[in-house]
């Protein structure tokens, strides 16, 4: 819903084939001070303002204005993809996106695609970051429909731009997943990503 209909986060919905499986969502505490607890999800108790909310955007909306900015979405992710593919060289679109995400990673070791993330980030563009294999993703929202030409263009430049300085994208997202993959022992990067949490709430 959040997606597609600019409801807020939380208010999707799970659906079961059976009760059996649902039940693995659930909470059970038999032990607890306060008695017998059983909860829905993990998240125990949820305040109703979000299924509120929900409500009253899809009644704004409508199923025709529902429909309309879905496939509008999904014409942006759409024309991203085939950008990508037939325009950037050095980019290549991983699997064959069905809806409104999009990732790419580098073609080439040469090219260092969190670099082009933060290119992208210098021109406006919020981009999420992956790993295994390394790379990014757009997530196409109401905002994104009629940019997709925008988009690309600006991709373009930042591949071009990471390819010709390449010391402009030493820090920030690049250092820490540059960091993360040189380093062998994999259990030395939870306590450090907890460092980096930490360093938010001590300045």
């Amino acid at each position: 819903m959040h997606k597609y209909g600019y409801a807020p986060k939380g208010s999707s919905v799970v659906m079961y084939s059976s009760h059996e499986l649902r039940h693995y969502q659930y909470f059970v505490s038999l032990d607890w001070t306060g008695g017998i607890y059983a909860s829905p999800t993990l998240a125990g108790s949820r305040p109703g303002a979000i299924s509120a909310a929900t409500w009253a955007v899809m009644v704004h909306l409508g199923e025709e204005g529902y429909l309309e900015v879905s496939e509008g979405i999904i014409k942006a992710a759409r024309a991203i993809q085939r950008g990508i593919c037939n325009d950037i060289g050095g980019l290549e679109v991983i699997g064959n996106p069905l809806s409104s995400v999009v990732a790419c990673k580098s073609a080439s070791s040469l090219l260092n695609i969190y670099a082009v993330g933060q290119a992208m980030t210098h021109k406006g563009w919020n981009l999420n970051t992956l790993q295994y294999p390394s790379c990014i993703h757009i997530c196409c929202t109401h905002l994104h429909r009629g940019k997709a030409d925008q988009f690309l263009n600006d991709l373009k430049d930042a591949v071009n731009e990471v390819r010709s300085h390449p010391e402009k994208f030493s820090d920030g997202t690049v250092a820490m997943y540059g960091m993360a993959h040189s380093i062998p022992d994999s259990s030395l990067l939870e306590p450090i990503a907890r460092g980096f949490v930490d360093a938010f709430f001590t300045g």
